[in-house]
């Protein structure tokens, strides 16, 4: 222990007298003491730097590690945590496309093929799932150009269907229907085809009030009432009967045993010889 220390104190006497000699100097040779002072600024701005440069480069190494490190939670000895596999989300089957279900415009496509009777029961049928009271005069029976009374509100509308495919309702039928209306008392009245109108005509219900409904304004209210999904609304659609304009009854395809159109099919009505009505097939 003595030894080091007598060596301590001879590696220290010529340090010492070093820095006397350096600070004389300067007191004596002033450019050397500003030589020094720039040295000092210079060699203490190089540690500083180092010493940013480590820190950098410490606090770059932790964050990586502690990256990749894992889990422990709270228990140190804990062995890692391996994250459990995401479960894939079941998609949903395929929902079976519903038998009683179609596009609005293969509705139109059936009005156009079911016969008058359908076509005024499906118009009843949809003003009555709007919420209307509705009251049936059409049929066989003389109508007076009214085929349903709707109410609802405490407003009565007369309905007149026309399920005409290929002509337009003409100023005729309108002026018919109107006096219908006058008659029958009613102030306001709907008239329904599936074709279209004249422009006189439109013009004629416009002036009394009159609603003019074709395929379009059909469809708006077969989509107001889901008639697609509606089972009722899709018997009467797919219903393939007949029925007599003249007395309501079934038609039934017969064959014709003379005449021109010897050999060949038509509807004839069910109650034959009592009603003779027929539509060509």
């Amino acid at each position: 222990m003595a030894r080091r220390r007598r060596r301590d104190a001879d590696l220290s006497k010529p340090v010492i007298q070093l820095i006397a000699i350096i600070f004389l100097a300067c007191l004596i040779y002033p450019p050397l003491r500003q030589a020094l002072s720039t040295l000092g600024i210079v060699l203490v701005g190089l540690l500083a730097l180092v010493l940013i440069v480590w820190i950098a480069i410490a606090f770059y190494r932790r964050a990586g590690r502690e990256s990749r490190a894992p889990d422990f939670s709270l228990n140190p000895f804990a062995p890692a945590r391996v994250p459990s596999p995401i479960p894939e989300t079941p998609r949903p089957a395929a929902c079976p496309a519903s038998p009683a279900s179609q596009t609005t415009a293969e509705i139109i496509e059936q009005l156009c093929s079911i016969d008058w009777f359908q076509f005024e029961k499906i118009v009843e049928l949809t003003y009555r799932k709007l919420g209307h009271a509705v009251t049936r005069r059409g049929g066989a029976n003389p109508d007076g150009g009214i085929d349903l009374i709707i109410e609802k509100g405490g407003q009565r509308s007369a309905v007149q269907c026309k399920q005409w495919r290929t002509r337009d309702v003409g100023v005729r039928q309108v002026r018919e229907f109107l006096g219908a209306l006058t008659d029958a008392a009613i102030p306001k009245g709907v008239f329904i085809t599936l074709s279209g109108y004249t422009g006189d005509a439109k013009h004629l219900a416009d002036k009394h009030g009159i609603m003019m409904l074709n395929q379009t304004g059909l469809a708006e209210l077969l989509e107001a009432t889901d008639a697609k999904f509606d089972p009722e609304a899709l018997a009467i659609l797919r219903d393939t009967e007949k029925f007599c304009p003249k007395c309501e009854n079934k038609l039934v395809i017969r064959t014709a045993i003379k005449g021109r159109n010897q050999g060949g099919k038509f509807w004839g009505c069910s109650t034959f010889p009592k009603c003779h009505f027929v539509l060509h097939v």
